[in-house]
């Protein structure tokens, strides 16, 4: 099997294995500035587009709602990776927008996560503090062992080319 077969079939499992979203993000000045990680649980479209919804009480999440930029990355679970050095994962660019409650997409999207999520969703979705968000992915690098690293493009992360430059 060729590299980019390989890649593209631990790219699948580690789509249908993911269970959260981690989002880096850059602060507002008011909640000390620098870099901040944010860990959500999601529901993806078929669209390739996540969805996820979660608290302004976050500081990653007040800087979102402030238009701040961020990265996300998906990472294999620790207990299934093969090698813990060697963890596949993936980090892209994302444009990111907020569905207001009184958009046509909401209900959808809030039934969309409760499927994925569980009845957890149905206790928080009146939760105000709440917001939902829909990330497109961008481009960015899918890391599938030791010197096997692939650039990807797009919401389905389509493989670009094998990078072998450090």
């Amino acid at each position: 099997m060729s590299d980019v077969k390989k890649a593209a079939k631990a790219k699948e499992a580690l789509l249908a294995a993911a269970r959260t979203l981690t989002l880096s993000v850059m602060l507002k000045e008011e909640d000390g500035g620098g870099p901040d990680l944010h860990i959500s649980p999601f529901a993806r479209l078929d669209s390739g587009d996540f969805i996820i919804y979660t608290s302004h009480l976050s500081a990653a999440v007040r800087a979102l709602l402030a238009g701040h930029e961020a990265r996300a990355m998906l990472v294999a679970d620790e207990s299934q990776s093969q090698n813990i050095w060697a963890r596949v994962r993936m980090r892209f660019d994302i444009h990111i927008e907020e569905i207001a409650r009184g958009d046509d997409a909401f209900a959808p999207y809030c039934d969309k996560l409760a499927e994925v999520t569980g009845p957890v969703m149905g206790l928080i979705r009146d939760f105000t503090d709440f917001h939902m968000f829909r990330i497109t992915p961008q481009s960015g690098v899918l890391v599938t062992g030791f010197a096997s690293a692939f650039s990807i493009d797009g919401p389905h992360f389509e493989i670009q080319e094998h990078l072998s430059k450090s």
